[in-house]
């Protein structure tokens, strides 16, 4: 059919196709952009879920590292504490042992030292007592303390000294022990310093190995 016989277009139906063209657009457009909302949601929601999948489990990780760190710290502290334990066990018992045989062996030679103190104070006594003084003091003093008991004696006591002693004691009491009746005599089987006095009644002894054996009996144990 010609163009020109064809029905006239109605100018409100042009117009309404055109309203109804616009709407489907518009409607398309809005079921695109909710799409692409809708997407992007899915997007984020994703990426939030895997931003905290991997974060937990980076926090597990540190987690159970640090867990299992304390755990094998602990376990190899104790571990360690217990081979000390084992390994200074032996140690100890022999310090023990030594602790006792020191304490033994010091309570043995509180004994030795002792008797060692002793023979060496009983050494130095014996050697003060045979001193031999230059000017034979003590020796001197000890006869004119015998002269004093003149009365113990009776008869002609006889005075005994060592020879390197008789000269001196002659110079210094010749005339006194003359005027008593004593007789001075010389002995070498005395130590110098010592002297012997024989009456009839019967002698004393004031030698220095009679004083050395009195002073060695009365050091003895048990004796007061």
């Amino acid at each position: 059919m010609p163009d020109d016989l064809a029905p006239p277009v109605m100018p409100e139906f042009m117009a309404f196709e055109e309203t109804v063209n616009g709407e489907s657009e518009e409607v398309d457009e809005e079921q695109l952009r909710l799409q692409q909302q809708q997407q992007a949601l899915v997007m984020m929601q994703t990426q939030a879920h895997e931003q905290g999948y991997n974060a937990g489990l980076a926090e597990g990780r540190q987690q159970g590292f640090e867990q299992g760190r304390q755990e094998g710290h602990s376990k190899g502290l104790e571990q360690g504490l217990a081979e000390a334990r084992a390994q200074q066990g032996p140690i100890h018992a022999r310090m023990q042992q030594l602790v006792s045989e020191f304490q033994y062996t010091l309570d043995a030679l509180d004994s030795v030292i002792a008797s060692r103190l002793m023979q060496m104070a009983l050494e130095a006594a014996r050697q003060v007592i045979g001193h031999v003084q230059v000017d034979n003091n003590h020796l001197i003093k000890q006869i004119q303390t015998l002269l004093q008991q003149e009365p113990l004696f009776s008869g002609k006591p006889q005075l005994r000294v060592h020879p390197d002693d008789l000269q001196r004691i002659e110079e210094m009491l010749g005339a006194t022990l003359s005027l008593h009746g004593w007789r001075l005599r010389g002995d070498p089987t005395l130590h110098p310093g010592g002297c012997k006095v024989s009456a009839d009644e019967g002698d004393l002894d004031a030698s220095v190995a009679t004083r050395w054996q009195e002073l060695c009996r009365l050091a003895a144990p048990g004796v007061v």
